[in-house]
C-alpha cells in the first residue's frame, strides 16, 4: 500500500484515530510513522500549555520535501529535531508543573492537615475544599475555601483565603473560616486578621475576636479558646443559627436532616461530640426540647416535644 504521510487529510486521520487497520500496519512500519509519532506524544503529554500540532507537522513535511528535492541527507527528519521535540515536552511539563493547581477536600466525618509551600497548615474540617496555584506561592499567597477551615499561618508576604462569604488576609496568625450559603464566620486565635465582606466592608480582628455574617446581618463577639475544638474531636458554637449546628452534625456523621417541623433560626450555644452520634444529637437537640428520630438510613426527623 502506498502511504502519503505528506497528505494532511491522512495525518488528521490518523492523529483522530481514524486510519483502517491495514493503513496503519503500513504506517507503522515507516520511519516517518515513528518521527510523526514523538511530535505527537510530547505534545499530547500534558493538557497545557497547548501545543500546535499541524504547525509541527507541516514543518516536518516541508523538511521532508526539502530533502527529496535537493537529495543532500538520507535521513528525513535531521538529529537535532529529536532533541528538539524532547526540549519541548520538557518545557510543557515545567509550565504545567509550575502552574497546576492543588485541591484538597475532605469526606464525612474526615478532617485533613494539609502543609501549604511555605509550611503554612490549612486544617480542613469535615466536607471542606481548598484549592490553589503552587507558582509563585510565596509571593501570592491566595487559596480559595469551601467549608470550614483552621488556618497556621507562617510569617511572610499577605495570606488571602477567597470564599463566598468574603475575604481573609493576614500576615503571619491562627484563625477560622467557616463558610456557607448565607454564612460566613471568622474567629482568630493568634495575631490579626483583616475580613472584607462581600460588600467591600473590612472588619479588623484580633485574638479572641470574632466576626459572623449570617442573612446579611453582622455579630462580632469574643471568646477565650486558644484552638478549635473540633480539630480535637468536639464542635463548639457560640449562639449559632440552628440550621448551621444541623449543617455541623451532617458532615461529621453523615446524616441527612429533615428539619421542615422546626425553626432553624433558633440559635444554640454548646458542644457536640464526634465520638458518639445519639450522644452529640441528644446534647444539641434536647435543651432546645427539640425530638429526634433516628432512621435506618440515616436520617434524622426533628419535631417539637
Amino acid at each position: 500500500m502506498n502511504i502519503n504521510y505528506k497528505d494532511e487529510t491522512f495525518l488528521a486521520r490518523w492523529i483522530a484515530n481514524e486510519l483502517s487497520a491495514e493503513e496503519l500496519k503500513e504506517f507503522q512500519k515507516t520511519e516517518a510513522y515513528h518521527q510523526f509519532k514523538a511530535i505527537d506524544d510530547a505534545s499530547l503529554l500534558l493538557k497545557a500549555p497547548s501545543y500546535n500540532k499541524k504547525e509541527a507537522f507541516n514543518k516536518i513535511t516541508e523538511n521532508i520535501e526539502f530533502v527529496k528535492t535537493n537529495k543532500k541527507v538520507v535521513k528525513l527528519i535531521p538529529t537535532w529535531l529529536y532533541g528538539a521535540v524532547a526540549s519541548i515536552a520538557l518545557l510543557i511539563s515545567f509550565l504545567y508543573f509550575n502552574n497546576s493547581t492543588s485541591n484538597f477536600s475532605t469526606n464525612y466525618g474526615e478532617q485533613l492537615t494539609i502543609t501549604l509551600p511555605d509550611n503554612s497548615k490549612a486544617h480542613l474540617s469535615p466536607k471542606s475544599t481548598i484549592t490553589y496555584k503552587k507558582q509563585n506561592w510565596n509571593d501570592r499567597r491566595e487559596l480559595s475555601l469551601k467549608g470550614k477551615a483552621f488556618f497556621e499561618v507562617e510569617k511572610g508576604e499577605s495570606f488571602t483565603v477567597q470564599s463566598n462569604g468574603g475575604n481573609v488576609t493576614v500576615l503571619g496568625t491562627k484563625f477560622t473560616v467557616n463558610t456557607s450559603e448565607n454564612y460566613f464566620e471568622v474567629k482568630c486565635y493568634e495575631g490579626k486578621v483583616k475580613v472584607t465582606s462581600k460588600n467591600k466592608e473590612d472588619i479588623i480582628l484580633t485574638k479572641g475576636k470574632a466576626y459572623r455574617n449570617y442573612s446579611n446581618s453582622i455579630e462580632k463577639w469574643g471568646f477565650v479558646d486558644v484552638f478549635p475544638s473540633w480539630i480535637k474531636g468536639e464542635s463548639s458554637f457560640n449562639n449559632t443559627p440552628l440550621l448551621q449546628v444541623i449543617k455541623a452534625l451532617e458532615n461529621q456523621f453523615k446524616l441527612k436532616f429533615d428539619a421542615s417541623k422546626i425553626d432553624t433560626s433558633q440559635r444554640f450555644t454548646g458542644t457536640f461530640t464526634h465520638e458518639d452520634v445519639d450522644i452529640a444529637l441528644q446534647t444539641v437537640f434536647a435543651p432546645m426540647k427539640i425530638s429526634y428520630k433516628l432512621a435506618e438510613n440515616s436520617s434524622v426527623i426533628l419535631t417539637y416535644k
